[in-house]
Order: structure tokens, then C-alpha cells, then sequence
């Protein structure tokens, strides 16, 4: 019996607490209810994501192909108006690189305006740390270093119900209170 991957455990983690419309009830911020839908492709194969590596020159992360080999791109947390977490296709990958985003960077994600992206220079030297968050419009020094792989982000960022978790040691108790 082989070990499951973190990822494989996530996702399935997720499923589990779906109802039969693959809709799920989170608490967000400030007490916040929401129905959500979650949704998720059909996987893809090895032989695809090595095609898609040779074409785009982008090294494709171990847990990144773990996902995409079990669902090739997701919609998590999308609410009754849109939005959600969509965790691009391959095939959606190369059409969302926009002309102004460094070669080296690719996205994989889109979330409330803003991107994650994988640094491929540092997937390709098999960095833990690979992914970066913008919404790509300021340069790039200023982009967010997560310090994490994707399973780990996917992982907190479903237990977190959709927060920006990587930004919670920013927040400022004062914005929550008034004085």
C-alpha cells in the first residue's frame, strides 16, 4: 500500500465534507457565512504535463503533478456571485501568462484579482520554495515569497476557508476594533 501525498489527502479531506451538489458551507472572515462549489477536472497524465514542460520551457513542481495528475485545474470556494479559487488547467496555464509577467514565472492560480505563480527557475532546482502571489501589476521585487510548495499552500489555504492565511501575521489588531 503506497503512502498518500499530502495533496491527495487535502483534496480528499475537502471532498468529504461536500454535499451531493459538491456545495459546502465556510465561515469567512468577521463571521462570515458562505456557500460555496467546489469543482474539479479531470486529471491528466504524465505524458502531458512532460509535453507541456518541453514546449513552455516551465518545470512542472512533483506535488503540482501530483495534482494535475489527479484533477487538471480545480474551482474551490466559488460562491454564489463567482469568484473562487481557480487553479488553472495546463492548457489554461500558457493562455493566462500575460505579455508583462517575467518569463520565469508562470501562474497557476487565480484568486480575487490576484495570481499565484510558480518560479520555475526554482522548480527546476527542486526548491520547497518555489511560489510567489501578485496580482502581477507591481513589479516583481514587490511580489509575495509564500515560502511554501503548492500542497502546503493548498493545504492551509482549504483549512483557512479561502483566507489570505499567508497575510495574517501582517494583520493589525487595530483594523478589527474601535476605539
Amino acid at each position: 500500500m503506497t503512502k498518500k501525498k499530502l495533496i491527495q489527502l487535502t483534496i480528499q479531506g475537502l471532498k468529504e465534507r461536500l454535499d451531493e451538489n459538491s456545495n459546502l458551507i465556510i465561515q469567512k472572515n468577521n463571521g462570515t457565512i458562505q456557500k460555496v462549489k467546489c469543482e474539479f477536472n479531470e486529471p491528466t497524465t504524465l505524458e502531458n504535463i512532460k509535453s507541456f514542460e518541453e514546449e513552455t520551457k516551465w518545470k512542472i513542481p512533483e506535488d503540482l503533478q501530483s495534482f494535475y495528475m489527479s484533477h487538471n485545474g480545480a474551482l474551490i470556494f466559488e460562491g454564489e456571485y463567482g469568484g473562487g479559487l481557480e487553479i488553472y488547467s495546463l492548457e489554461n496555464i500558457s493562455q493566462n501568462h500575460l505579455p508583462h509577467m517575467p518569463q520565469k514565472y508562470y501562474p497557476i492560480g487565480y484568486y480575487e484579482g490576484e495570481y499565484l505563480f510558480v518560479d520555475s527557475d526554482k522548480a527546476q532546482k527542486n526548491e520547497l520554495r518555489y511560489l510567489l502571489w501578485d496580482d502581477s501589476s507591481s513589479p516583481v521585487d514587490k511580489w509575495q515569497k509564500l515560502n511554501v510548495n503548492f500542497e502546503i499552500w493548498l493545504d492551509r489555504f482549504i483549512v483557512s476557508q479561502g483566507s489570505y492565511f499567508w497575510e495574517w501575521d501582517k494583520m493589525n489588531l487595530e483594523k478589527f476594533y474601535d476605539n
